[in-house]
Formats: structure tokens, C-alpha cells, sequence
């Protein structure tokens, strides 16, 4: 593999066929000759941090309002943390994605979400998210070239200031498209 679509976003192509990726933004943050691994950033889980937070241990009366994010469908129990604090490095045990988003799945990370939110006070903007979404070895370049995802560059608006339910849609406007131009395109219309 030549070439890494890390950091990134994977938008799935209009329909998909798998209800777990249909319609959906996904946060690429590794991608090299082992695989990739990647978040869903636009499907809110059933659960608000609020009760994750209690079910994990830290209590109650944490913030109620922000969502939970499923970020896909491999270990659907796991927490990861998306948070936009450039300060973090590699020896912080986080994923650098891009220059200012840090991925993490360790304690200290859900330690340092809880803190804050028992305070009301995030520090940086964060999204938490259950699950992770995995390809093997040219798993992820097989579904591009089969038109299942178009890769696009990252841009961290899409996470923190569109609403939910618009991203799928503001990261085809990254390509300067829409979904109903690229399901032309994949009929072989007129975009």
C-alpha cells in the first residue's frame, strides 16, 4: 500500500446494503498495510454519557445530555474516546489523527472524560463512542474500488458542528457532491 486515507473520513456510499454502515460517516483513524480502524461519528447509541459513565463505575449524576456514539460493529462493548487536544502524543497511549484529534480506549482517557463531566466543564471537545469499525489487509481498498466508501480528507467541523444527522451529508459536500449525484453517478447518469 502506497498510500494512507488516514486521517480521513470514509463516507458510505448511497445505499450501502449494511445496516451497520448505511448512511454513515466514518472517522478513518489508522489505515496502513495491516488494516484500518475507523468510527462511526453520525449513530447515537441508546445510552447518554450519563449512564455509560454509571454502568462503568464512576457513579452517578454525570451530564445526562451528551450523547454516546456507536463507532461500529467490532467489540461493541469497548469505549473510545475522540478528543481534540493536540497536547496528547503517542506516549499518552492515544492515536494521533490529523494534528489536533487523539483517539483512546484507555482508562485514563474515560478517567479524565468522567472528571469532566462530573465538573460540567469539558476541557476540549470530545466524542465517546462504543465499538470500532476493523478491515483486514486490503479489506478497506477492496470495498473503495467496489464503490462502497468514497474517502475524503478529514475536517473536524464535521465532528463538532454539524448536527448528527447532517454529516453524512456535509461530508459529501467536502467532495462537492450529494448522495443523490453519486447514486446518479453509480447508475451511470448525469451527476
Amino acid at each position: 500500500m502506497n498510500t494512507s486515507l488516514a486521517p480521513g473520513f470514509l463516507i458510505a456510499s448511497p445505499p450501502l446494503g449494511d445496516p451497520n454502515f448505511d448512511r454513515t460517516v466514518v472517522l478513518l483513524a489508522k489505515h496502513n498495510e495491516d488494516g484500518a480502524l475507523g468510527f462511526v461519528v453520525n449513530r447515537e447509541a441508546p445510552l447518554n454519557l450519563g449512564e455509560l459513565l454509571e454502568q462503568a463505575g464512576y457513579g452517578h449524576g454525570h451530564d445526562a445530555t451528551t450523547p454516546v456514539w456507536i463507532g461500529g460493529p467490532v467489540q461493541p462493548q469497548s469505549g473510545w474516546v475522540v478528543v481534540e487536544d493536540p497536547t496528547l502524543s503517542e506516549k499518552d497511549g492515544v492515536i494521533e489523527v490529523g494534528a489536533r484529534l487523539r483517539v483512546s480506549s484507555s482508562r485514563s482517557a474515560f478517567d479524565r472524560v468522567a472528571a469532566e463531566a462530573a465538573l460540567g466543564q469539558p476541557s476540549c471537545r470530545t466524542l465517546v463512542l462504543l465499538g470500532y469499525s476493523g478491515w483486514a489487509p486490503s479489506q478497506l481498498e477492496g470495498e473503495i474500488a467496489r464503490g462502497a466508501w468514497l474517502p475524503t480528507p478529514l475536517d473536524e467541523s464535521i465532528l463538532f458542528e454539524v448536527d448528527p444527522e447532517k454529516r453524512w451529508e456535509a461530508a459529501y459536500a467536502l467532495l462537492g457532491l450529494t448522495p443523490t449525484q453519486v447514486m446518479s453517478m453509480q447508475r451511470g447518469g448525469d451527476a
